[in-house]
């Protein structure tokens, strides 16, 4: 068995959303995916269930920042739109990346996660690093918190490498002074600050 980051996830109100919306958040979360992808050696296996359910697995060097990035991605649809996520990170077995087959304690912590998340939580991590788990909570409130415009600002800043605030703030048809606005609103900066110390060697 590999070590993982397994993420579950589910759309939140996901019954009050039309078939378009759902789509169009699900095809954010795998923009997402991708991108995660390319911040490790290796694809990132994405796979939708059950209508509003998903799963995702990736080696667990970046998972805050991934997190973020997915949460971001979902709220870039809307800003009433959210995910939940529950992370397991651990051993699991992932033979050809068919989620579908997958299992592992790693899958069935980050099932787990999920289930007995509390009301109002977005982000839960109970068998991952302390720092992570102590991570979470002001990061889920900060995020809860995010405009449509904010999270598609953040979505761009949240990568290992970010670009400069111009090459983020063209595609929005907004300028780089509003960009900047945008990522102070979003305490990108913050964020950024815990993410290079999640993945500094050593950190539990």
């Amino acid at each position: 068995m590999g070590s993982w980051a397994i993420f579950t996830g589910d759309i939140v109100d996901s019954t009050t959303l039309d078939t378009a919306t759902l789509d169009a958040i699900f095809d954010g979360l795998v923009q997402a995916a991708a991108e995660i992808g390319s911040w490790q050696d290796g694809p990132v296996p994405f796979a939708r269930f059950r209508g509003d359910g998903w799963q995702m697995a990736m080696s667990p060097h970046f998972s805050f920042r991934a997190l973020i990035l997915l949460r971001a991605a979902v709220r870039s649809q809307g800003k009433r739109l959210d995910t939940r996520i529950g992370v397991g990170i651990g051993a699991g077995d992932l033979a050809g990346g068919d989620l579908a087959r997958a299992e592992g304690p790693a899958f069935v912590a980050s099932g787990r996660a999920l289930d007995v998340m509390t009301r109002g939580a977005r982000m839960r991590a109970p068998d991952g690093p302390l720092a992570l788990r102590a991570a979470l909570p002001l990061a889920d409130r900060v995020i809860q918190g995010w405009t449509q415009r904010q999270a598609q600002v953040a979505a761009g800043l949240i990568v290992p490498e970010a670009p400069a605030q111009s090459a983020v703030a063209t595609p929005l048809g907004i300028s780089r002074q509003m960009a900047q606005r945008h990522a102070d609103a979003a305490s990108v900066d913050a964020i950024l600050e815990v993410c290079t110390l999640l993945e500094a060697k050593n950190v539990n």
